[in-house]
C-alpha cells in the first residue's frame, strides 16, 4: 500500500515537464493562442494540450520553448532590439509624458496607446508603416498639446 506513496518533493517526470513548460509560458509571456499553437506544432496536430503530450514531445517543446528565450537566468530583462522608428515613437511618447500630457510614461501606458491605435501589444512588434503612423499621431498630439516637435 505504501509502495504508490512517493515522499513529498519528489515528483514525476510527466509533472517536472508540464511545471517547467507553464513556467516558461509564463517567462515568455505567451498569449493563450500561440501557446496552443505551439503545442500543437510540437505534437503535429494531434492535440493543443501539453497534459497531452509524449516524454519525448514534452522534451521538444522545452528544447523550443529555451531556443525562444526562456530559462535563460539574466540579472535584468533584455529589451529587444528596437527600430530607429520605435526608438522615435519611445522618445515622443517620453516627451509628451514629461510635459505632462500623458499619464502613465511607462511601457504599459505605451503598449496600451499601440494596442488602442495599431493592434499592437508591444513596441518591438510595430511594423515600420505604422511606426510612421504612430510619429505622425504623436507629432499632431505634441502640436495640439503646443510643445514644439
Amino acid at each position: 500500500m505504501t509502495e504508490n506513496v512517493k515522499p513529498s518533493g519528489v515528483k514525476d517526470a510527466r509533472t517536472r515537464d508540464l511545471a517547467a513548460i507553464h513556467a516558461m509560458r509564463k517567462e515568455l509571456a505567451l498569449t493563450e493562442e500561440c501557446y496552443r499553437a505551439r503545442v500543437a506544432q510540437v505534437s503535429g496536430g494531434r492535440s493543443d494540450s501539453a497534459g497531452d503530450l509524449s516524454q519525448r514531445e514534452r522534451a521538444a517543446l522545452i528544447t523550443m520553448f529555451k531556443e525562444l528565450g526562456a530559462g535563460a537566468k539574466r540579472g535584468r530583462p533584455v529589451r529587444p532590439t528596437l527600430t530607429a522608428q520605435q526608438r522615435k515613437v519611445r522618445a515622443m511618447w517620453l516627451a509628451l509624458a514629461d510635459a505632462g500630457f500623458v499619464k502613465d510614461r511607462s511601457e504599459g501606458g505605451l503598449s496600451a496607446w499601440l494596442k488602442s491605435r495599431f493592434g499592437v501589444d508591444a513596441l518591438q512588434w510595430l511594423q515600420p508603416p505604422h511606426a510612421g503612423n504612430a510619429i505622425e499621431q504623436l507629432k499632431r498630439w505634441t502640436d495640439r498639446a503646443g510643445e514644439p516637435s
